[in-house]
């Protein structure tokens, strides 16, 4: 029996009996040491060994040298094998070879171990043990996977790298939360890893807070700084919302005395139940609702549980009445209560909750007390997971700014739900957080008189179902303009709905016809919200794209109305995507909610020159005139060219490959030209159009 073999790859490649090092060999060798340590307790495939070792063109010889060096190891750490029958440390596997090694005498596998350790004790409640295990995991690295070999930059090793940094910033949220004694082992991790990943903030903040923590404040400042200016040198960017905390709390922590080492201490307290009350005018949206009901984990059955759901849409639209009645519907299965916390992503009077306060909030609301000031955002948003370790808890997140907002208070506990709204879409969160994603629409025609009917009474609906049906459709199916309303209709049961009909038939008069005192649930107000939100170039194409006869428009078509470039477009119009002031109901074509766009026009009458105004629809006029030349140039080149001049600064036309585009665009887009002509008036090139073009148009589109 040979003694003991340990190996290690958390840095140099290493394999030691008792005390001394054995002799690997060259550095070829040391790298198929490597992968099958990496592999390990799983086998290495020949395949696999010889695309790693070999970065380009492996050599016909390739397997047969990897089968060499496999030899010469198995007699590197088995020297007595030959009066043996059976190797104890490297066997044959099906397709390859298998290093027999367990977390007694493998680092990594030791590493990963006490990481699993910690991360179970984490939910078992019991965080200082998780970070005394945390930081004896840090203990085993000694730099870079598997140094010094030809094999350390492939990727299957750098992504081990990617575990230590994690491990870190684990280690650091613990020690900081529940085991401040041993800051000094963090610290020297901190910089270790830092080394590597200059620019990572998060790594930052928690070595801001543990210098702070540690009492070097001085040194915690110089530090805040030096990442503050490289960003900013180096990438042109400020610090993000986990550095400022940081710095936040070093300017408040110099003005008060030194925090205590208590623990955060659980008070007696009942389940929360914090969930607002269920409309009883709630309607429709059966689809999405039974799509939201699916999520819940199936007993008995092998599905994890989805952790976080979106609910996101435009404003009115009933994000949050959907979230509300979901909750209500699930909240049984919950034991441990329901959170709710507003985040005033787009409150009219107050900024947006900072996730700081939010979390120390919800951990008011589940009974934790802390008799010291947190450290840092980072060590806050690990004492809220750890409260709500071994927690089956619903928590309803309203009225989200953006994914960054959110993202420190998502539960990491597999037994929660967090629900999340918001006016944005939310991407980033599907992305990192596997979040489900649920885009909310306008209501159908039916949904909406199921509303109707909630609020007035079928009696009076009925009696007056095409009045009502008109008032769905003039309210483009928003919950919220429906439950104005509704609302008006039903303190005037004197007045037929038709006289409602007649006002919001009015577009001048429409928005205040749905307005009301309170600007939480005015129409008006609630846009208001979105459209502040933009930066000046989508807020400025927003307000333009009202001028366009059509619901819906191409690229090319918001480029030459705005007359910016079609990388500048097409960022704007990303940007109203995500605001969901514009939505791309087919590829390619973007519209906006009939409701919008009535909002829309009030502002650019308002805020748009009439000069301003006029040019961008003169550019327009010109996108479809130079659109339509090129188009006949295509299907009837025998006529020959209408215009001669280029396009004016600032329009793009629509652009050919094949007569079959040509005669597409020609059906989608020739109704749009009469009413063009109509609203400008006496463009130089209107009668070129009138005269020349729309005769040849009439052969390939119908409508003219």
């Amino acid at each position: 029996m040979n003694a003991t073999v340990r190996y290690s790859i958390l840095g140099t490649v290493r394999a030691v009996r008792g005390d001394s090092d054995i002799d690997l060999g060259p550095p070829k060798r040391l790298s198929v040491l490597a992968l099958l340590l990496l592999r390990a307790p799983g086998p290495l495939s020949l395949r696999e060994a010889v695309g790693i070792l070999w970065d380009d063109e492996p050599p016909t010889s390739a397997v047969n040298v990897v089968h060499r060096h496999i030899g010469a190891l198995r007699r590197a750490l088995e020297p007595d094998l030959r009066s043996r029958t059976h190797a104890e440390h490297l066997v044959r596997a099906s397709d390859g070879y298998r290093l027999l090694v367990d977390t007694s005498t493998s680092d990594l596998l030791r590493f990963r171990d006490l990481r699993a350790q910690a991360q179970l004790a984490v939910r078992d409640g019991a965080p200082e043990q998780a970070a005394r295990d945390l930081v004896e995991a840090l203990g085993l690295w000694h730099g870079p996977v598997a140094a010094g070999t030809s094999v350390a930059q492939h990727p299957v090793f750098t992504s081990v790298g990617h575990e230590f940094v994690a491990t870190v910033k684990e280690a650091a949220d613990a020690v900081l939360t529940a085991a401040p004694s041993l800051t000094e082992q963090v610290l020297t991790a901190l910089r270790h890893a830092l080394r590597n990943q200059p620019f990572d903030e998060a790594l930052h903040s928690r070595m801001i807070a543990a210098l702070a923590v540690s009492g070097r404040q001085a040194e915690a400042l110089q530090q805040f700084e030096g990442i503050r200016r490289a960003l900013a040198e180096e990438l042109g960017v400020e610090p993000g919302a986990e550095l400022r905390a940081a710095q936040h709390y070093l300017l408040k922590r110099r003005n008060t005395r030194p925090a205590e080492t208590a623990a955060p201490r659980p008070v007696e307290a009942g389940p929360p139940a914090q969930l607002p009350a269920d409309l009883p005018s709630f309607a429709g949206r059966e689809r999405t609702l039974n799509q939201c009901l699916q999520l819940l984990p199936l007993q008995g059955g092998n599905r994890p549980p989805v952790t976080t759901a979106a609910i996101c849409g435009m404003a009115g639209v009933g994000k949050t009445a959907l979230a509300v009645h979901w909750g209500h519907l699930v909240a049984d299965h919950f034991p441990d209560g329901q959170l709710y916390i507003d985040l005033q992503g787009h409150d009219p009077s107050r900024n947006p909750l900072d996730p700081a306060e939010a979390i120390a909030e919800m951990l008011d609301s589940l009974g934790v007390r802390n008799n010291r000031p947190y450290s840092s955002g980072a060590a806050l948003a690990s004492a809220y997971r750890s409260a709500l370790s071994g927690r089956r808890l619903l928590i309803l997140m309203d009225d989200a700014q953006d994914s960054e907002q959110v993202r420190p208070l998502l539960p990491a506990t597999a037994g929660c739900l967090a629900i999340v709204t918001s006016r944005r879409r939310l991407d980033g969160l599907a992305v990192t957080d596997n979040a489900l994603i649920f885009t909310l629409n306008p209501m159908s025609r039916q949904e909406g008189i199921e509303l109707l009917d909630r609020r007035l009474g079928t009696d009076r609906t009925r009696a007056e179902r095409a009045d009502a049906e008109e008032i769905v459709r003039l309210c483009g199916g928003l919950p919220l303009a429906l439950a104005v309303a509704g609302t008006q209709a039903l303190m005037q049961p004197q007045f037929p709905l038709i006289s409602l009909v007649t006002r919001l038939q009015d577009a001048d008069d429409r928005l205040d016809a749905l307005s009301c005192r309170d600007p939480r649930t005015d129409t008006r107000q609630s846009f208001h919200r979105s459209y502040f939100a933009l930066d000046n170039g989508a807020a400025r194409l927003f307000r333009l794209l009202s001028l366009h006869p059509s619901h819906d428009v191409t690229l090319r078509v918001a480029a030459s109305l705005a007359g910016t470039d079609l990388r500048r477009t097409r960022q704007d119009v990303a940007e109203l995507i995500d605001h969901h002031l514009l939505v791309e109901p087919v590829a390619g074509r973007y519209g906006c909610q009939e409701l919008l766009r009535t909002y829309a026009g009030e502002l650019s009458s308002r805020l748009d020159s009439a000069a301003e105004r006029s040019a961008a629809l003169f550019r327009t006029f010109e996108h479809y005139l130079y659109s339509a030349d090129a188009a006949m140039a295509l299907l009837a080149p025998h006529r020959g060219r209408v215009t001669v001049s280029p396009p004016g600064p600032g329009v793009r036309p629509q652009q050919f490959d094949s007569a079959a585009d040509a005669a597409q665009w020609i059906a989608a887009e020739q109704h749009l030209l009469p009413e063009l002509l109509r609203r400008v008036g006496h463009h130089p090139h209107a009668e070129t159009l009138r005269r020349r073009l729309l005769p040849a148009l009439k052969a390939w589109g119908p409508d003219l």
